[in-house]
């Protein structure tokens, strides 16, 4: 394992935000696969590797955004309105690069699928702080709506698999006049007080 200090990856882990506002440039091909790859180095009991990862970019972004207005029109029934639809689609241009996150569950084994999810969810914290830690900015995403069927081909969706999600990323721009919330968040202990318990 590779030598690093202590309280400089404290300090490191302590000072992890979601970004707001993600640019070109992306992350080079070589830092995505090195995202990746601390992907698959979360605790995941048995070694399954319940999940796979769908990278968008370029020119896929725009089918990415027709899928997510295709997945909230099936979800409501209905065609939606001029003035929503772009909204929805703008989702997919809202980074240079998106990782979604496919939870792929392993069955016939041991392993709950509880602790799977929990192994896959586990990869989106990885990935984003690898890609702080190498450079980028990044910020994990969700969307209101179910996957629906241009989605589902889109990501190759098989029975019994979910999207977790997606992780932004891209190159940080801070929105004019705003302020470092690095330096104006509540200490992470205070912040958390209400949701510790104690048991000695």
């Amino acid at each position: 394992m590779a030598t690093i200090e202590p309280a400089d990856f404290y300090q490191f882990l302590l000072a992890r935000r979601s970004a707001v506002f993600l640019v070109d440039p992306a992350p080079s091909p070589a830092i995505v696969e090195k995202i990746l790859t601390a992907a698959g180095t979360v605790p995941d009991h048995g070694g399954l590797q319940p999940f796979r990862f769908v990278v968008i970019e370029g020119e896929g972004r725009d089918r990415f955004g027709e899928a997510l207005v295709n997945a909230a029109e099936e979800a409501k029934g209905t065609t939606l309105e001029e003035a929503v639809r772009p909204k929805i689609k703008a989702k997919a241009f809202a980074a240079p690069l998106q990782i979604l996150i496919i939870y792929s569950p392993v069955p016939g084994t041991k392993v709950p699928f509880t602790e799977q999810m929990a192994a896959a969810a586990c990869t989106g914290y990885a990935m984003i702080l690898a890609a702080n830690a190498l450079g980028s900015a990044a910020v994990w995403k969700s969307f209101a709506y179910p996957p629906g069927s241009a989605l589902r081909q889109l990501l190759e969706l098989k029975e019994g698999e979910q999207s977790l999600g997606w992780i932004n990323l891209g190159t940080e721009r801070q929105k004019e006049g705003a302020t470092d919330s690095k330096t104006n968040r509540i200490p992470v202990r205070a912040r958390l007080k209400h949701t510790v318990i104690f048991v000695k």
